[in-house]
Formats: structure tokens, sequence, C-alpha cells
């Protein structure tokens, strides 16, 4: 996932050269994400062995990049091409992976999943910050042959590999069946919408999913603007722009380690030390024009990140019913589909009044949720 972000991206812009394209393939990935994921999510709760929903979707990826390979080999990709590769393998995406979330507690159990789900972001973490890198240096070690995008070809070769690897792991791994899944056979819209009515009458599901998208919405839309902010207020090249995303990564690769250590205790209050060393961050990255105190900020805003990220996930999972756990998790997901419409709106506010206040006023609003969160006893003290 984290080697094709970067090369479908590159190869839209390599073709195109039109950053409109490229906003496209984002918004598209969004758009069918809110459909998947919630269907995803009644699948997930049906279903009696999730392995089985991952390794077809390992399998439906892999036929899709050995499409891209193969059209690139013969000289004909086409944007078109990479948006329904997008768009095919965003809705596998959103599809399995409420399948994948709920399948972690199916493993380790409840007492072990702090641990794993921060580990798991660890995991995450480490291929954001390695995978883009080593995906460029083959392209590059790989340059000639029938045109400039030609290498990009053993890359999806690569990519389909790993993907196959994953679906014949995924046979090592022993999971009872879901007894829940018995409970829940009725047509995939009255089961999606029980899903939706559980989240509305459960208030602790509704309080977390709600100031988790809120969380969401203020503390990532400066990553959509990074390549802009980089460039127009800090002065930044191509390589230093690389570093900055790089530096992220290790910030949130430390944080979800260190979540990965701790004790199943106070962890909504750590999400909000979390939250609120996010949002200060934020905000003095969105003050500071000197490229090296950006760098070190946006390191605290990844460790900031990865207890939001692994913590959110964890309260919520703590506290969902069994039978509704996928459909939960689904909704779950739908963040960040919204969050790749919603940052339309938030670039014009950057095109009008500068990406510095775009990212300022984003922290602001991340900070302030944050103390007010604070002083929420229902959710400060869960646990």
């Amino acid at each position: 996932m984290n080697i094709q972000m970067f090369i479908r991206g590159w190869l839209v812009f390599e073709i195109t050269g039109s950053y409109e394209k490229l906003g496209w393939m984002t918004a598209a990935g969004g758009l069918v994400g809110l459909l998947a994921a919630p269907l995803g999510g009644v699948v997930a709760d049906r279903v009696r062995q999730k392995t089985h929903v991952i390794q077809a979707a390992g399998i439906c990826n892999m036929l899709v990049t050995l499409w891209i390979a193969w059209l690139i080999a013969e000289g004909s990709l086409l944007f078109e091409h990479l948006l329904a590769a997008s768009v095919l393998q965003g809705l596998v995406m959103n599809a399995m992976m409420p399948s994948r979330q709920a399948l972690t507690k199916d493993v380790v159990g409840l007492d072990l999943l702090t641990n794993a789900i921060a580990l798991n972001t660890s995991g995450m973490n480490t291929a954001r910050l390695l995978l883009p890198g080593l995906a460029g240096g083959l392209v590059a070690a790989l340059g000639g042959g029938h045109g400039y995008i030609d290498p990009a070809k053993w890359v999806y070769l690569v990519m389909s590999g790993l993907y196959l690897f994953a679906v014949i792991a995924l046979f090592k791994v022993r999971v009872s069946d879901n007894p829940a899944s018995s409970e829940v056979h009725g047509p995939f819209l009255v089961e999606l919408g029980h899903g939706f009515r559980y989240v509305l009458q459960t208030p602790v599901i509704f309080m977390l999913l709600g100031c988790n998208f809120l969380m969401v919405f203020f503390s990532l839309t400066y990553f959509m603007l990074l390549p802009g902010f980089a460039k127009d207020v800090l002065g930044a090249g191509p390589d230093q722009l690389g570093l900055l995303i790089s530096i992220s990564g290790v910030g949130s690769l430390a944080g979800s380690l260190l979540i990965a250590s701790l004790p199943n205790r106070r962890r909504a209050r750590i999400l909000l030390y979390g939250g609120f060393i996010m949002g200060v961050a934020l905000l003095g990255f969105a003050l500071s024009t000197n490229y090296w105190l950006s760098v070190l900020l946006l390191t605290f805003v990844g460790l900031g990140q990865a207890a939001r990220m692994s913590l959110s996930n964890v309260l919520i999972q703590s506290y969902v019913g069994d039978e509704f756990r996928g459909r939960v998790m689904s909704i779950y997901m739908l963040e960040m589909s919204v969050l790749s419409i919603s940052v339309y709106p938030i670039s014009i506010m950057a095109d009008l009044f500068g990406p510095q206040w775009a990212v300022g006023v984003s922290a602001v609003g991340l900070i302030l949720l944050v103390l007010v969160l604070y002083n929420v006893p229902a959710y400060k003290y869960l646990d």
C-alpha cells in the first residue's frame, strides 16, 4: 500500500503533469471508500473466517497490479488506467479493512489489544518511512528501457509478489470461527442499518467515533497541504519535502512503540495528552518559517498522531459488542474517505488565506477539542 501510494502518484504526474489529476486520484479513493467500507463491515460481521476476506482482497490487488505492470510493459498505460486501478483497489481495500481491523481482537484477545494495535501501527509507520524511498530508488536504479516510466513495471511486479506472499502467509493464522457471524444473516442493507443504529444508540461508541473523526479532521489536513506548504513557506525542494515526511514517520514510529509498551490503563487520557502535543506542535509548525524548526515540530506531530491512531482504535474495539465489531470498525474506517473528500474546501482556504492560516486554524481547532474532552469525565476516564 505504501509503495503504491508513491508509485501511482509519481506515474500520474509523469504522464499528465497535472496537480488536478493527482487530486482526482485522492478524491476517487475517498468516494469509493464511502460505499465500500460500510458494506465491508457487514461482511466482517457475517463471515466465519475473516482471513478469507483478507486473502480474497490480496488476490484482487495482485491481479490489478499485474494488469498495470503489463500496460507499462506494453507502453500503453494511460491516466484513465491508473484512475481505474485506484477505484478498484479503493473498493477492495475499504471492503477488506473492517475484517482486518476486527481480526486483531480475534487473534490476541482484549487483554493484549492495546499492545497488538500499537505494534501494528508501528509496522505501518515503518513501512511509510522506508518503502516509498525504496520504490523510488528501484525506479532510479532501473532507469532507461522503452521509456522513462518503464522501470515502474518492476515496482508493480514486486507489489504483486508481496500481495501473493501475504495471501499465502495468512494460511498460517489460525482463528476460531466468529461466533457472532450466525447472528448476522439478514440482507446487507438491513444489517448495515442495524450497525448505524447500534452506533447511534450506544453513547460511548458514538462519542468515541465522533471525537475521533474530529481529531482526524483537525490533525491530518496539514499532510494534504504539505507539498505546497514546504515550497511556499519553507522554501524547500523535493528532497527536503521527503525529509519532512520521513521525520514525521520517525516520530510516529517512536510513539507507536511507546504505546505498545503501556498497560491497559488511562488510555483515553494518554490519547488526549498525545492530541494536545500534536495540536501545539502543529500550531508551531504553522507559524514557523525555519525549515529545521519545522522538521523538529513535525517529529512531535508524528508522536501525538501515533497515540491517536493506536488508542482510538483500541478504545472503540474495547467497548463494542462482538456482533457489531466489523460494522463499527467500518464506520471508523470512513474517516479517511471523508478526509480525502474534505481536503478540497481546505485547499480553497489555503489558496485564499495561505497555507499557514489553513494549518493554524486546524491546529487551534484540535487544541480546543482536546481541552473540551479533558473536561468530559465520560471520555477522560475511559480505560
